[in-house]
């Protein structure tokens, strides 16, 4: 059983919860206040009602895979799993029964989007033993985090 840290902000008796965990990520499906992540439709509408936060695939792949793993998702939708996967130097399964699903998956991979790019979320993770092993190939995404520290 994991102990809450000391002052933590939820009394648990039995551990922690998963879902106090993720709290740091905004919404699990990246609900209305998203912003530019979401793909939208000509009319502004969201494409796909469902589609999950880059961040929260980030985590999930960063801590169940390493580099040259292959990675599943029977439920594609818009191709967010298989879009951070291949950026983590995964290799990537999609199936989905839409056409207009899996065009839209074939451009996000084909034309990362910058809202799409998990480099954006290294520095978040600079602490995490072993991270150039299960991220990839970092050289340079620790050299584009470091001209923006600086």
């Amino acid at each position: 059983m994991i102990r809450p840290p000391p002052n933590y902000k939820l009394d648990r008796k039995n551990g922690l919860y998963t879902t106090d965990l993720w709290d740091d990520i905004r919404e699990l499906t990246s609900g209305y206040f998203a912003g530019d992540e979401p793909i939208r439709t000509k009319d502004k509408t969201r494409f796909h009602k469902q589609q999950t936060s880059m961040n929260v695939l980030l985590r999930i792949i960063l801590s169940s895979s390493k580099s040259g793993d292959t990675i599943l998702d029977p439920f594609s939708g818009t191709g967010t799993t298989s879009l951070v996967a291949t950026q983590l130097h995964r290799k990537s399964i999609s199936i989905d029964n839409s056409p207009r699903n899996i065009d839209c998956i074939k451009n996000r991979i084909e034309k990362i989007r910058n809202v799409d790019r998990v480099d954006r979320f290294y520095y978040s993770y600079r602490h995490t033993k072993n991270l150039d092993e299960i991220w990839g190939d970092t050289k340079r995404v620790k050299r584009d985090c470091q001209t923006t520290l600086n």
